[in-house]
């Protein structure tokens, strides 16, 4: 197995590659390591009669009926991408068609426009003042405290 050539490479992202050449080691902080669990050294020696004693078992998932199905379906449609032939095709023309509206539709438009316009450029100054007067008036505060007293 050879080594990859440099263009075979991945590509290191520009920015990337900026902050690495900024970065300053003189801002990080001393870290000692400490070994939670160590290995016996060969001068400890090693005890084979102390290990307990597993069984391995390779475990290898075969795929099922409906998971070969799927696949062979699967594959079926991309090679049938892949393989396409794009001069079977015809070229075609798309015609875009304008749906203009009804003579109805037009006339209630027209009619709308009519309202809102009247609306719109309405004269107040042609209307009279009117008294507003009332013809259910509420009770006053005695009516209410006679009725009160007389139930």
């Amino acid at each position: 197995m050879s080594s990859p050539t440099k263009s075979e490479l991945p590509k290191v992202p520009t920015p990337l590659k900026n902050e690495l050449a900024q970065f300053d080691s003189t801002k990080m902080k001393h870290a000692e390591t400490l070994e939670k669990n160590p290995l016996p050294s060969k001068d400890e020696g090693f005890e084979r009669s102390k290990l307990k004693s597993t069984e391995t078992h390779e475990k290898t998932v075969l795929p099922n009926a409906d998971d070969v199905v799927q696949e062979k379906i699967h594959q079926n449609i991309v090679s049938g991408v892949e393989t396409f032939d794009k001069t079977a095709l015809h070229h075609t023309e798309t015609k875009e068609k304008a749906v203009l509206p009804g003579p109805e539709i037009i006339e209630q438009e027209k009619g709308h426009q009519k309202l809102v316009q009247g609306i719109e450029n309405f004269d107040t100054s042609n209307l009279k003042h009117a008294e507003t007067l009332e013809k259910n008036p509420l009770p006053t505060k005695e009516a209410i405290a006679m009725e009160k007293s007389a139930a």
